[in-house]
């Protein structure tokens, strides 16, 4: 079933009414600014220019859920429960947290994710590709097998973070060594 703007209050009446499970829906354009999903379950949902802005995560769980063009600004990624499954593709993330968080797998492909904290989350085989990453903290992070191909921004310390078989591209992995105290002319 597929819900739309035209019916977001009928979705905002059942998350309060049920916090079940919801399962197989496709959600377009709906606006969701700063309402409680708290327990909420989705699985295998997909969620198109869909805005969350400073919603509560708390203890929601995301299973093969996918955001594409949604605004994620000031989530608090460390509230949803653990072991769920979810992909970002051209989504806004500004101001989110994800730190400790076990995103292994997880796609921010396109995103803009400025001011964002992942210290220590565990970002084995995830993937940047072409992301803006402006002020966003990879600090104790593990980042090893990560695609940041493509991704721009970014300020990652190797001697605070794993990057063993990360990927990344030229001119923005100067920052690597930059980050090691050498100086780079461009």
């Amino acid at each position: 079933m597929k819900y739309t703007s035209a019916n977001e209050n009928d979705l905002i009446n059942l998350l309060a009414e049920s916090r079940s499970e919801i399962s197989g829906f496709e959600f377009e354009k709906l606006d969701l600014t700063e309402q409680d999903l708290k327990s909420a379950v989705f699985i295998d949902c997909k969620f198109t220019g869909c805005n969350f802005a400073n919603c509560s995560f708390l203890n929601i769980a995301l299973r093969g859920v996918d955001f594409e063009d949604c605004n994620l600004m000031g989530i608090n990624w460390t509230e949803v429960r653990k072991n769920g499954s979810f992909s970002f593709l051209t989504c806004k993330l500004d101001y989110s947290s994800f730190q400790s968080v076990d995103l292994r797998g997880v796609n921010f492909n396109n995103c803009v994710i400025r001011e964002a904290d992942f210290s220590g989350a565990n970002l084995t085989k995830s993937s940047f590709a072409g992301a803006n990453l402006s002020g966003t903290s990879f600090s104790n992070a593990n980042i090893e097998k990560a695609d940041f191909r493509g991704a721009r921004s970014y300020f990652i310390d190797p001697k605070f973070t794993k990057i063993k078989d990360a990927q990344f591209s030229v001119p923005e992995a100067l920052v690597l060594i930059e980050a090691m105290g050498a100086k780079v002319d461009f």
